[in-house]
């Protein structure tokens, strides 16, 4: 059978004898590629629908076309459901087997937009569709579409998160997607983490069928659920940061994203490694790889140790830093910088916000440039742009996607 690899990249590739070493790492989890004859999990989907007045116009049609795009990729043995919601929730199709397409897309394409927006009746209402037919072996997810703000009914962020968390442990995950400037940014992200989903900000509504696409996509590849990483420093070595914002389970492992084919996944972590006097290898810090795999109560492991060699301070000084490593970091850093400057905006301290960018942007040319480096630097000139201009509602949602991406998505530096 095959797993997953867990593959280290150290700045250095060594630690001192002499002194201590602050050492920053890549855990590169690295699933089996999309050619590995894996049985993908049947799909358990509801689609869930905004179609408040806001929605008129290109926005619904457009939302239309991707949840056809969506309806169209399943096969005959997955299920679909389809909620829509204004100030009312309907049931447009109730959970059905993907075996009549045709009758399905007709449904989606009389959707026409209408009044307010009652977000959480209309997830809870997709939930309930996706929760009847519940498999374990399956993946189950809520995919909602919003433009707007919960407006209707529950719209405590809290609740309508904690709800979503709710729903999450019993393996009926949540993806959201924000349409335009006008959603709020922190609930859906929210909704998203709490629904160990995905969370997309579409900028314009032309982009919801490659989105729709690039979600389904993932979810036909995926090869592994509920994955955690367990980190065990070894020794007097500890683990001074994790640079991905990744939450933590009960046991104290890292929750991360599905295990995609194809796609691995950067976890950044720093060590500080005190001197290791006698030995000429050292065992640093073991990483325990757990998730459940495509078939009924199946869970798997996968173990690797961090290990170095030990080198003298002056020889240690002579090997060079890892551009990989410097790179990723930068752009951790990057995506930390973003969530306080967004932080320090709420206050009204737009200078500090506008210099924090800035200061960001001159660290990231400090780093060994590649395309996405230069792209995270162009995107910080954008960013002050909105802000000096004070397009608040667009400089939110940019910086609260472009962290989510780095921190909690597939993105490599290179």
């Amino acid at each position: 059978m095959k797993v997953p690899e867990i593959e280290f990249i150290p700045l250095r590739n060594a630690v001192s004898s002499d002194t201590t070493t602050i050492l920053d790492v890549l855990v590169k989890i690295v699933p089996p590629g999309p050619e590995a004859n894996i049985q993908r999990p049947a799909l358990n989907l509801g689609l869930v629908i905004d179609r408040s007045g806001s929605m008129q116009g290109k926005k619904i049609l457009y939302a239309r076309q991707a949840a056809c795009y969506a309806v169209e990729q399943l096969l005959p043995t997955d299920r679909v459901s389809v909620t829509i919601y204004d100030d009312q929730v309907e049931t447009l199709v109730a959970s059905t087997l993907a075996k009549k397409k045709t009758q399905i897309t007709r449904q989606i394409e009389r959707i026409q937009a209408r009044n307010a927006t009652a977000l959480h009746a209309g997830w809870v209402e997709g939930g309930v569709q996706v929760s009847q037919y519940f498999a374990p072996e399956q993946l189950n997810r809520v995919i909602l579409l919003s433009d707007g703000l919960a407006n209707q009914g529950e719209t405590n962020p809290d609740v309508i998160a904690s709800d979503v968390k709710g729903l999450a442990q019993r393996d009926v995950s949540t993806t959201t997607m924000g349409v335009g400037d006008d959603y709020n940014e922190d609930l859906l992200e929210a909704m998203a983490n709490s629904g160990d989903g995905n969370y997309y900000y579409i900028e314009s509504s032309e982009q919801l069928p490659e989105i729709f696409q690039m979600e389904l996509q993932g979810l036909m590849a995926t090869f592994g659920r509920n994955v955690t990483l367990g980190i065990e420093p070894q020794g007097e070595v500890v683990l001074v940061d994790v640079f991905n914002d990744l939450e933590l389970t009960h046991q104290g492992q890292f929750k991360l994203p599905n295990l995609v084919l194809g796609n691995p996944f950067v976890v950044v972590v720093r060590l500080k490694v005190p001197a290791v006097a006698g030995e000429q290898q050292a065992d640093l810090c073991q990483f325990s790889l757990a998730w459940d795999g495509n078939e009924q109560e199946e869970h798997l492991q996968q173990q690797a140790m961090l290990q170095l060699p030990v080198l003298a301070k002056a020889k240690l000084e002579e090997l060079p830093f890892n551009p990989e490593v410097q790179r990723q970091v930068a752009l951790m850093m990057s995506a930390r910088a973003k969530q306080e400057a967004v932080q320090r905006v709420d206050q009204g301290e737009y200078e500090i916000a506008s210099q924090l960018i800035n200061d960001t942007r001159q660290q990231l040319l400090r780093a060994p440039q590649s395309p996405l480096i230069e792209q995270e630097a162009q995107s910080l000139v954008e960013l002050d742009a909105d802000l000096k201009a004070r397009r608040l509602r667009q400089y939110r949602k940019r910086s609260h996607y472009e962290s989510h991406q780095y921190q909690k998505s597939m993105r490599q530096s290179s």
